[in-house]
């Protein structure tokens, strides 16, 4: 008898569409409402819009486009949305979101210590207001509606399920991120040619997404579960903008000795590489329950 899990993988290549037609229709969905909103956006601004409404915006408008179109994909496919993609109830996603938030937590925690111990930085002030933490909770909100549920339905989600239709796990693990990167790359050619003021795409933010998608993808695989990757990929977007970078609203400032150094290290080598290790031990540890070597991105939860 085909296990529960083959058996789901099978009968959605059979009634819905093939594998890389989900995956550019996933993808295709993400990009075109990435478009939509920022577009918007900066038409908004250009009418004199205050930031706050023109984010706001942006972020309802690209929601309300992916969610309803990848549950009317996902439902065409064959599958059962959301829960087909790792998306359980809102009731579940209690201690999954605390997992991933507490993950970065612990690893942009760790890496403030070890850069202040080996002198790389050094904290000089700690701020607080109630100004302060509500413009930060306000920012979540919005960066769940525009960056974290909308980018995880469709590339942790949608498009790795898609792909696993046709290549294993592992395969899956390592296209996922690129078609991620190539997103914001999409877009950023539609605003060449649409007369839109184009987003800077450079190496390091390439490399940047190429490793935010991994850590992401390895986080869905190893709990089993999107609600982990989104609380992760929120905490971690609070964390970089109120706490690493030195912009002007933050909730500490810290002087580096080589400028560039600190951010470097907690952002890029201890968030998400040392992130990257310990996920992947965790991977080899669970390594028959996840199945790196079998196809079939998705499991029924």
């Amino acid at each position: 008898m085909q296990p529960e899990q083959d058996r789901g993988s099978i009968s959605s290549k059979n009634k819905g569409m093939r594998w890389w037609a989900a995956v550019l229709s996933s993808w295709g969905i993400f990009v075109v409402a990435l478009f939509a909103a920022t577009a918007v956006g900066q038409t908004v601004s250009r009418m004199g819009g205050s930031q706050l409404i023109v984010h706001g915006l942006q972020a309802v408008l690209l929601t309300s486009i992916v969610v309803p179109l990848l549950y009317w994909l996902l439902k065409k496919s064959g599958r059962k949305p959301f829960r087909a993609i790792g998306l359980s109830s809102v009731k579940q996603a209690v201690l999954p979101c605390m997992a991933g938030a507490g993950l970065v937590i612990i690893l942009s925690g760790s890496g403030f210590a070890i850069a202040e111990w080996l002198g790389w930085i050094h904290i000089t002030e700690f701020h607080f207001s109630i100004q302060l933490l509500s413009t930060a909770m306000l920012n979540v909100v919005i960066a769940f509606f525009y960056e974290a549920l909308p980018e995880e339905l469709s590339f942790r989600g949608a498009v790795f399920s898609a792909l696993g239709e046709r290549f294993s796990r592992v395969a899956a693990l390592f296209l996922q991120p690129v078609l991620f990167t190539l997103a914001p790359v999409a877009v950023t050619g539609l605003h060449h040619l649409t007369g839109f003021e184009p987003a800077a795409i450079s190496v390091d933010y390439i490399i940047l997404l190429l490793t935010f998608g991994f850590i992401l993808q390895l986080l869905r695989l190893v709990t089993d579960s999107l609600w982990t990757s989104i609380g992760f990929h929120l905490a971690y977007l609070f964390t970089t903008r109120f706490i690493v970078l030195q912009r002007e609203t933050r909730f500490l400032t810290y002087e580096e000795m080589v400028p560039g150094t600190g951010e470097l290290f907690i952002i890029f080598v201890m968030t998400l590489l040392v992130g990257i290790l310990i996920l992947l031990t965790l991977g080899i540890v669970r390594r028959r329950t996840i199945g790196w070597r079998k196809t079939g991105g998705y499991k029924h939860v």
